[in-house]
């Protein structure tokens, strides 16, 4: 049997433009059996709404503000939730909203046994992230009718746990399996990241697969084993600190155009990513490492240089 969902919405919240996206990621989870929004939809802000409740049978639960210092609609979705959990109805919930105010009702229908998948926008505090069961940003659901993005294409959102992490995390994971004599499944380590990482999505970085974000990392191996996926540490080898000090060491030598130093370092590592550690571009990679410089020049052409930064004395 499915499990049942209670799809609640925070219309005042969330944009109209997500609700394709937020019904079919909450279709994955089971069946949705209370589809409801909330909201003052006399306000010429949630017109688009009224659309949304026709074209995707969505219950608006039309709620008025009674005073500037409260948020009545919140306080009816609170209202709400309880009464359905109260009912024994559903299995688990769907709150859509950025807002942390409502981290103390998924704290108390966990507490009751429930799932609570949470979906609101990546810069949602992260104690209401937490609080949930799972957390899904909104911005890789896709808005309706963007015309703008291909099919398949992934767009990456920047509020996110950084991919440095992520690697690491993935490190310990393997390492406790080694510990034990056993080798980590490519599912496991989703799991695991699910659980650590509320709000883990593959597509938060612009995948669509596990296996192709852990691939991408170029930090480990992904191996078919049958109908088993195992995961384990690359071969190359290739860490931060030893591309950061190799950096340090090329700079302080002398100066150089970025590229040129991009060149060197592909050369040394030739598996190497910048976006492995989280950075879209080179440039930002550099310049994250303390002792390192890097400047653009006056004219808008020109090329960034790096260099070692001025009065540092530490040793190489």
């Amino acid at each position: 049997m499915e499990k049942r969902i209670a799809l609640l919405i925070d219309a005042e919240n969330t944009s109209a433009s997500y609700v394709k996206g937020i019904l079919k990621e909450a279709n994955e989870y089971g069946v949705i059996t209370y589809k409801r929004m909330y909201g003052d939809f006399t306000k010429a802000a949630l017109s688009k709404w009224n659309k949304v409740a026709t074209d995707y049978s969505i219950v608006p639960i039309q709620q008025p503000h009674y005073s500037k210092a409260k948020n009545a609609s919140d306080i009816m979705l609170v209202i709400d939730a309880m009464d359905i959990l109260y009912a024994g109805n559903v299995e688990g919930f769907c709150i859509v909203s950025s807002d942390s105010d409502f981290t103390r009702l998924v704290s108390r229908l966990m507490e009751n046994g429930k799932d609570v998948i949470g979906m609101g926008m990546s810069n949602a505090s992260k104690t209401l992230k937490a609080a949930c069961t799972t957390f899904k940003n909104l911005e890789i659901l896709g808005e309706e009718g963007d015309s703008k993005k291909a099919e398949n294409e992934i767009t990456p959102i920047d509020d996110i746990t950084p991919m440095e992490e992520i690697v690491s995390y993935i490190y310990d994971i393997i390492d406790k399996k080694a510990n034990a004599g056993k080798e980590t499944g490519l599912g496991e380590i989703g799991s695991q990241l699910g659980k650590e990482y509320k709000d883990f999505d593959v597509r938060n970085y612009g995948y669509k697969s596990l296996t192709t974000f852990v691939e991408d990392t170029k930090k480990f191996d992904v191996i078919k084993d049958g109908t088993t996926t195992i995961v384990r540490k690359s071969s190359t080898g290739i860490t931060r600190s030893d591309v950061e000090q190799f950096i340090v060491e090329t700079v302080s030598k002398k100066s150089m155009k970025l590229s040129e130093l991009g060149t060197m370092i592909h050369e040394k590592y030739k598996d190497f990513s910048h976006k492995a550690y989280g950075y879209s571009t080179l440039g930002k990679f550099v310049s994250s490492i303390s002792d390192v410089d890097v400047k653009k020049g006056r004219n808008r052409n020109s090329q960034q240089t790096v260099s070692i930064k001025k009065n540092e004395n530490k040793k190489i």
